[in-house]
């Protein structure tokens, strides 16, 4: 029984031609902001029983889709008597790679009626799961007590806005063989 002799690897400097490639990766971050009206808000803080979201509509950030979860009366009963949020990956994005995964930090804040935070958290750098596996909100934004003795700064015509600033992490590698190619000949030729 023949074996066929091991791959040798060229000294450091020596290149066959052609035999040389590359890639680039790039990180950066792209950011979203989301603002969440909830109108008819007395009547969702009334109905809305413990455990259960109020859904904003999707949005896109960083080539993924996101929704943010708005839990009038906590989501557990162990967090009962306070507003907790959090932030779902919802989607895969428009890139040529989807993924049901992404890294990002998040910030909610509960705006007065003039557009300012009053009650903000931030939250990350987080690994989020298009599954919803791990839960990765705010279980105490604000007490529910807290919540209305500030009402009248907050909430007007009965409408609540929540509003949630959101970082993804982005990492994107390309391959780079044209320029590499470039330079494989130039090396080949100093040779």
């Amino acid at each position: 029984m023949s074996s066929a002799p091991a791959p040798t690897l060229l000294p450091f400097g020596r290149l066959a031609p052609g035999a040389l490639s590359g890639s680039t990766t790039r990180a950066r971050q792209a950011t979203g902001t989301h603002l969440h009206r909830i109108n008819g808000y007395s009547l969702v803080d009334g109905a809305v029983a413990t455990g259960k979201a109020v859904r904003s509509s999707r949005f896109l950030v960083g080539g993924h889709q996101w929704e943010l979860l708005y839990y009038p009366n906590g989501v557990n009963h162990l967090h009962r008597g306070f507003v907790s949020v959090d932030l779902a990956l919802a989607g895969c994005g428009c890139g040529p790679e989807p993924s049901s995964t992404a890294t990002a930090s998040y910030r909610v804040s509960i705006l007065d009626y003039a557009g300012n935070p009053v009650h903000s958290r931030i939250v990350g750098p987080r690994a989020f799961d298009r599954r919803g596996s791990t839960w990765t909100g705010v279980e105490e934004l604000v007490a529910t007590e807290e919540l209305a003795k500030t009402a009248a700064f907050l909430i007007k015509d009965d409408r609540l806005n929540v509003r949630c600033d959101v970082a993804v992490l982005v990492v994107e590698t390309k391959p780079r063989n044209k320029w590499f190619m470039q330079l494989d000949r130039a090396i080949n030729e100093f040779r």
